[in-house]
């Protein structure tokens, strides 16, 4: 049995990675931020909260979007995803250039930065993949 790697099965896969992460964020900012190695006070922790929405809308929209065929608005939905994850990924990086050591070293900030490069390589195969594709629907 072959699997293919098409967005629906990515999708579903993102839509259960980003709900988990975004209930955890949300239910339990402390945790989490203890997790990667930060520390916060209130206000912080009301920020991951925020951010968990962000994440949990993610999972949502990915939910959604599985079944979707080729289209503009899949292609929208993918780039969005390509962006997010790059610029989580760059943040991630710099947080943990300028704090330097602890977060160097902090090995469940570097599977989620693990994770986000493999969702960047995914979502980046299917925008070059289907970029022709898109664009000939553009112009019907």
């Amino acid at each position: 049995m072959k699997i293919e790697l098409e967005p629906k099965l990515v999708f579903w896969i993102t839509a259960v990675v980003a709900t988990g992460f975004g209930l955890a964020f949300i239910f339990f900012p402390v945790f989490m931020y203890n997790l990667i190695g930060f520390f916060s006070d209130e206000d912080g922790y009301l920020m991951v909260r925020f951010f968990g929405l962000f994440v949990l809308g993610v999972g949502i929209l990915t939910f959604w979007a599985r079944n979707s065929e080729l289209s503009k608005t899949r292609e929208a939905i993918i780039l969005m995803l390509f962006i997010s994850y790059f610029l989580m990924t760059v943040t991630h990086l710099l947080v943990m250039g300028i704090r330097g050591p602890p977060l160097l070293t902090n090995v469940w900030l570097w599977l989620v930065v693990i994770l986000h490069l493999t969702f960047i390589g995914i979502y980046g195969y299917f925008l070059i993949r289907d970029w022709k594709k898109v664009r000939a629907l553009k112009a019907a």
